[in-house]
């Protein structure tokens, strides 16, 4: 099982092919941190293929404008994962993340949760 520190959280592989993103508390996330945290993704799609991905963001945590557009223009979604698992805990998290997953066509199953043992539930069961 790896693990990969980055300026913005922590990569987590549970197992082959399932990956843990857990951003840090009380970070307003620049595009370079996205950046750096898809090139680690990317990486590891090139050894292992595409990823299921739980994504948790804690309630104090929030993209800047600029990830936020960065993240639409690269539809990140489709390239490197095969389902996306939210773990928000605040309405207007909930409220952006779902604007981003309308926005971005990807043809990838993504759900919300509130804790990660019911994304892990969810995910694993595809």
């Amino acid at each position: 099982m790896q693990t990969i520190e980055t300026t913005s959280g922590v990569i987590i592989e549970v197992e082959k092919g399932l990956i843990h993103f857990r951003y840090n508390k009380g970070l307003e996330i620049s595009e370079l941190q996205v950046v750096e945290n898809l090139t680690h993704m990317e990486e590891y799609v090139e050894k292992y293929g595409k990823i299921k991905l739980i994504l948790e963001i804690p309630s104090s945590t929030f993209d800047s404008s600029e990830a936020f557009e960065y993240l639409n223009e690269v539809k990140y979604k489709s390239e490197y994962t095969t389902a996306v698992a939210l773990i928000v805990s605040s309405l207007a998290q909930k409220l952006n993340s779902k604007h981003y997953h309308t926005r971005v066509d990807a043809d990838v199953p993504a759900e919300f949760f509130k804790n990660y043992t019911e994304a892990l539930e969810w995910i694993k069961s595809i």
